[in-house]
């Protein structure tokens, strides 16, 4: 399904929706699931429960730098879906009413996103934009072409702890899908690293002893 462009923006209108931990939901845990349900021009973006957690959305990035265009009477083959402009977002379920959104995002280039204050667990933020092609500034975009967006997002959970999800979003069905797990921290790596070395040194000094 194409989107439909008239002479001014046909954005497309996505909605983001974080929720508890238990609250009954078709997508695994943890995961992110853009839908086309309608009308034309129409997103739905699910986000479910990080891993269970309850902490708070700072920053949301969406990198369309791995994104394919397919329609090749209308775009490049194969290059990469730009953002195009924003229709805005808002807050459409804030019951404490302290959740603020700032957009980020050149038009034209791959990557956008929204820094945000006081989005919990089970509000409901709602935003539309315009996924054109850097050749083709009225290109119109299918779900489809949405696999390869690298999905981030920067999850507080308290005055020290910030921790980093991310996913990219393949084909599953008819829509496409993206499940964010956490980013391991550098001193993760570094540990797993010495770690493999630790064990590699034990296993040296055995087949040592072995050879005495």
């Amino acid at each position: 399904m194409k989107f439909i462009k008239g002479t001014t923006q046909v954005a497309a209108a996505l909605g983001l929706s974080v929720l508890l931990s238990g609250v009954s939901y078709a997508s695994p845990a943890g995961s992110i699931t853009v839908t086309n349900p309608g009308p034309l021009g129409s997103f739905s973006i699910n986000t479910a429960a990080f891993d269970g957690t309850s902490g708070v959305i700072e920053k949301l990035t969406f990198d369309l730098s791995g994104t394919h265009c397919t329609d090749g009477g209308s775009c490049i083959l194969g290059e990469p879906l730009v953002f195009g402009g924003s229709g805005g977002g808002t807050f459409a379920y804030d019951p404490e009413a302290n959740g603020t959104s700032s957009l980020f995002g050149a038009v034209g280039s791959t990557v956008f996103g929204f820094d945000f204050t006081g989005f919990d667990p089970l509000n409901v933020f709602t935003f539309s934009w315009d996924p054109d092609v850097a050749s083709n500034g009225g290109y119109g975009a299918i779900v489809a072409e949405l696999a390869g967006t690298v999905v981030t997002a920067s999850v507080r959970f308290s005055a020290t702890e910030v921790l980093t999800y991310s996913g990219t979003m393949g084909i599953v069905g008819h829509d496409v899908a993206a499940n964010l797990v956490p980013v391991p921290e550098p001193e993760t790596y570094a540990m797993l690293l010495a770690g493999l070395g630790l064990i590699g040194f034990a296993g040296y000094r055995r087949k040592q002893a072995a050879a005495v």
